[in-house]
This record gives structure tokens, C-alpha cells and sequence, in this order.
């Protein structure tokens, strides 16, 4: 009954409302199963909280099992109930409201919550039950509340062959060493951008770069379409020579620095 054992010590938890003959013939038939060497012990639900029994004593515990069965589980019943069980112990709940029950379960610390299924009512019971009743098990886990174990992580040490070489992190990107000049920023705008009233000489630098660049680009210009040298009505509409007058091909014409500024 109810997965009871010979040895074994029960606690059965009723309501408040339950009827004497309904605790007995719930209570009687355990008590042959259990044996002399077991006990079955009875409590109500108002009670249980405020009896003080032992810790730990009792393998299966059950609630609700008598009309009118467990609609709700509260959260202080079931830590009690969880208390006075042995680790590994069962708690079998009877109810019809089988989502509170459960969730209450969980938050109570009970492990491996199931619906066994549903509970067998005699003809008396099903007259009066409005609902389907369901049996819902749970295991109090198999340790005792408030233990604690050393943890030893000899065996799990990470060796030296286990670890990753940094170098083998690094691109070869991330080997260029950068250089010094591109490092320097700006000591009010954090970045390589001269501020307004720049007295560092980092805005010399920066316009120094740019005119570096220009200077380049003068040097390395090309035509793209080769008629820049036949004058503004062969020239293409983004032409840098826009505006100048022809001249002979291969001829060393010199940009003016607006003009290559619009065509970069």
C-alpha cells in the first residue's frame, strides 16, 4: 500500500477535517504492512509544524490520503515534511490541484517530483469528490539537510601539457609591434585628433602628415583615361586637371593643392 515496506516508519498527515474512521482504515492496513519492527505514525497538517518530531526518522511520508484530500501543499507543511524524512525518503501527496502541489515540491527542496497517477477512491469518495485526484510522489535527496563534504581538486588539477601557449593565440596581426607616432593622441580628446587650441604639436604633426600624403599623390598621379593632357573638352567630368590648359604628353604639369584636394 502505497509502496510502504515491512521495517519501515510512516508518517501519515491528514486534514483538519478528516473524519476519525477515514484516518483508521488509511492507518490500519499500514500498520500490518510495516510489521512490528515499523511504525506508523499519525499527525494533522495544522499540527505537524509545531510537534517537534525528530529529524530524519521516517522513510515514506504520506498527505492528503484521506477525504477531504490535499487541494494545497503549503511550503512550511512540505519543508517539515522534508525534515522529518530520512535521505531518499518518499513523500506521496494526494490532490487535486496537481501544478501547485508539484511546483511547491520543487521550491521545498524535494528531488525526482512525478504523478504517479490517480489516487483509487472507494464509491463513497467519488460521490462526493468533485475532481480527479492524483498521486503525486517526490524523494527527499539523498543527504541530510545542513551536510557539507570537503572538495578536493588534486584529481582535476589542469597539468602543464593541458595549457594552451599564448603565442599560439596570436595572429600575426597581433605581432606587428604599432608604430610610436600612431600611439600619440590627444590629451583632451583621447583620440589622434587635435583639440581647438592644440599646444602639444600634435596638430603640426597631423597637418604635416597630410601634406606628406599630398606631396604622394602628386608624385604617383596617373590618368585613368589618357586624354588629360588634350584639354577641358576631352577631360572627364572628375578630372584634376580640370580648367588648365593642354599640354604635351608626358610633360611635368604641377597640381594646385585645391585642385587635388577636390579630386581626392
Amino acid at each position: 500500500m502505497h509502496q510502504a515496506a515491512a521495517g519501515q516508519h510512516v508518517l501519515v498527515v491528514w486534514e483538519n477535517t478528516s473524519a476519525e474512521p477515514d484516518v483508521k482504515s488509511l492507518v490500519l492496513p499500514l500498520r500490518e504492512v510495516v510489521g512490528s519492527s515499523g511504525s506508523v505514525a499519525t499527525e494533522s497538517a495544522h499540527m505537524l509544524v509545531q510537534s517537534s518530531l525528530p529529524s530524519s526518522k521516517y522513510d515514506l511520508a504520506l498527505l492528503g490520503m484521506c477525504f477531504p484530500f490535499a487541494r494545497e501543499a503549503s511550503l512550511d507543511l512540505l519543508s517539515e515534511i522534508l525534515r522529518v524524512l530520512k535521505p531518499s525518503g518518499q513523500l506521496v501527496v494526494a490532490s487535486s490541484n496537481v501544478d501547485s502541489v508539484a511546483s511547491n515540491l520543487r521550491l521545498s527542496g524535494f528531488a525526482d517530483v512525478r504523478v504517479v497517477g490517480n489516487l483509487n477512491l472507494t464509491d463513497e469518495q467519488k460521490a462526493v469528490s468533485d475532481a480527479v485526484v492524483k498521486e503525486i510522489a517526490a524523494i527527499k535527496p539523498d543527504f541530510e539537510l545542513g551536510s557539507s563534504m570537503p572538495l578536493s581538486f588534486a584529481s582535476n588539477a589542469v597539468t602543464s601539457d593541458e595549457l594552451a601557449d599564448p603565442d599560439d593565440l596570436l595572429t600575426e596581426d597581433d605581432k606587428v609591434k604599432p608604430d610610436a607616432a600612431s600611439l600619440k593622441v590627444c590629451g583632451t580628446t583621447g583620440q589622434r585628433k587635435a583639440c581647438k587650441n592644440c599646444s602639444c604639436g600634435l596638430k603640426e604633426e597631423l597637418e604635416s602628415e597630410d601634406q606628406a600624403a599630398k606631396d604622394v599623390a602628386k608624385k604617383d598621379f596617373k590618368s585613368s583615361c589618357g586624354n588629360c593632357f588634350l584639354g577641358d573638352a576631352f577631360r572627364c567630368a572628375s578630372c584634376p586637371y580640370a580648367g588648365m590648359p593642354a599640354f604635351k604628353p608626358g610633360e611635368k604639369v604641377k597640381l594646385m593643392d585645391s585642385t587635388l584636394l577636390d579630386a581626392i
